[in-house]
């Protein structure tokens, strides 16, 4: 009763989501789903659910055929998925009894009462003591991913995706959802387990499978290792750091730009102090879900600074907003380009001078050739490959895409460049144009740049700032940020003292640094 993936392959225009994936999914197994952003996890559960179907290759339940026109049919041939955004699984208006029971109850019409509909919820989930009258809008993120998961546990699973199912859990829900985990593994379904939490696969999974670049290049079988489930992430390939040469004219970094002291990335995190200078780039990296968003949207103005105090050019530095920051000369460009920095319809050159109205209009009118230069500048800059300035940013591809993002916050001339994930989804050409004029920018600007994959940062960066769990583990010169210590950096189980954290009476927190790594009580569940 095995599901299996055979030589399966996505292809999206010019983008290869997936490449030849070829995997077995056991009855009565927990297998854990492992890759960085942009790996293709989401495309790979896409296909499993129905959502999507493959470019090539094919789906079989016990040496059947499997051919999904949609979630209904993949749903009907026992595959079960509750994906990561919970709110696609709620019906908003209804209540808890009504979202437990959709399935369940579903087509009883005329002969359904409140007290059936309230009995089978309760079947549907035994013990969670959620409120079966209210709304379920009502409730807080936790439950109503409780809901989703007890939904589809109750149902005849031959296959179960849970996809980051305890993103938004307590430590306690967490255990309780592991324990049912476990419990339907045993009763014979198979259990595909994707999560960025390499403390839960170690618990729960009896083999893992490492996607990176589309790409299924490594499996690990229990006991695992988590320092060589992350080197598989980082990329076997991954390339021996050479420190960075100074920035034009070979001058050292500048002054401090920016200081960040005694601040969290999250609030259950530790706190650490930061330096940004002129001329240099700081790295951030760590797994998805570290805290490397939530530390650069406090620097960028997109999210309240959780403890601490920011420093720029030596003054205080609190901005309320993004518009704030972009006033005091701090730029940042998000992680999710589709949802936070593209308008759909919107041309080029809309894009490139929208942070930047104020300088292209006269007393209220858009100045058009002002817009148009300064989008030319950008496309010559980058060599963003674009029909022009009047051509609309769906005509383009994604790394074209992300080079206008990145492209428009330069248009400023910023003090700070605050770029989160910008190589992501992105090929190696465009990530190429994109480092070369950020380097070239860092010989006037400062620049921070995050992400999940350290490998972009080398070339780029002058330091590594590692984030494990919510908490700053160490700091690293690029020329020693070798693969090894980024690995057990990443994965927790580093003993190196962090360096970016000197044990001294100005700086209380210290001796806390040098400690264990922190347990999943600590990590930021929000």
């Amino acid at each position: 009763m095995t599901f299996a993936v055979t030589s399966v392959s996505k292809v999206y225009g010019a983008t290869r989501a997936l490449s030849s994936i070829t995997l077995e999914l056991r009855p009565g197994e927990i297998l854990g789903l492992i890759g960085t952003n942009g790996a293709g996890k989401s495309t790979l559960i896409k296909i499993l659910s129905g959502a999507t179907a493959p470019t090539s290759g094919t789906l079989s339940y016990e040496g059947q055929p499997l051919t999904f026109a949609g979630p209904l049919d993949a749903q009907a041939a026992g595959v079960q998925t509750v994906h990561q955004n919970i709110d696609d699984g709620v019906i908003p208006g209804a209540s808890v009894a009504d979202n437990l029971t959709l399935d369940s109850l579903a087509g009883r019409g005329w002969f359904l009462t409140r007290a059936r509909v309230r009995a089978a919820a309760s079947a549907v989930a035994p013990g969670l003591g959620l409120p079966l009258d209210a709304p379920v809008e009502s409730l807080p993120a936790s439950a109503r991913q409780q809901i989703v998961i007890a939904r589809a546990l109750a149902r005849r699973a031959r296959l179960l995706i849970l996809d980051e199912p305890t993103s938004t859990l307590s430590e306690v829900e967490g255990a309780a959802l592991a324990a049912r985990v476990k419990e339907a593994a045993s009763q014979g379904v198979s259990v595909l387990y994707v999560s960025h939490r390499l403390s839960e696969i170690e618990e729960l999974c009896d083999r893992v499978v490492v996607l990176r670049d589309g790409e299924l290049v490594a499996t690990f079988t229990a006991p695992l290792s988590r320092e060589s489930i992350v080197t598989a992430m980082l990329g076997a390939t991954h390339p021996r750091p050479a420190a960075n040469p100074s920035p034009v004219g070979g001058s050292p970094p500048g002054r401090e730009v920016l200081v960040a002291e005694e601040v969290r990335a999250v609030p259950r995190g530790r706190s650490f102090t930061l330096r940004v200078r002129a001329g240099e780039v700081l790295g951030v990296t760590g797994l998805v879900g570290a805290g490397k968003s939530e530390l650069l949207e406090q620097l960028g103005g997109a999210r309240p600074l959780v403890s601490g105090r920011l420093l720029l050019d030596g003054k205080p530095y609190r901005p309320k907003d993004p518009r704030d920051a972009i006033d005091r000369g701090v730029v940042f460009a998000p992680e999710e380009r589709a949802a936070q920095a593209i308008v759909p319809g919107w041309s080029v050159r809309a894009h490139v001078t929208l942070p930047w109205l104020r300088r292209h209009s006269t007393s209220g009118l858009m100045a058009r050739r002002s817009e148009t230069a300064a989008a030319r500048h950008v496309i010559d800059l980058f060599g963003v490959r674009a029909p022009g300035p009047d051509a609309p940013i769906e005509a383009l591809s994604g790394g074209n895409q992300q080079k206008v993002v990145v492209g428009r916050w330069l248009a400023g001339d910023p003090r700070l460049l605050v770029l989160d994930e910008p190589f992501r989804g992105v090929d190696v050409a465009a990530r190429a144009d994109i480092g070369r004029v950020v380097r070239e920018r860092a010989a006037r600007s400062a620049v921070v740049v995050a992400t999940s994959d350290p490998q972009e940062l080398h070339g780029l960066a002058d330091r590594v700032l590692v984030l494990y769990e919510g908490s700053a583990v160490g700091e690293l010169p690029i020329g020693e940020a070798t693969p090894e210590r980024l690995a057990a950096l990443m994965s927790g189980t580093s003993s190196d003292r962090p360096a970016l954290m000197p044990d001294t009476p100005s700086n209380p927190s210290a001796r806390h640094e040098g400690g264990p790594a922190p347990t999943e009580a600590a990590h930021d569940r929000h």
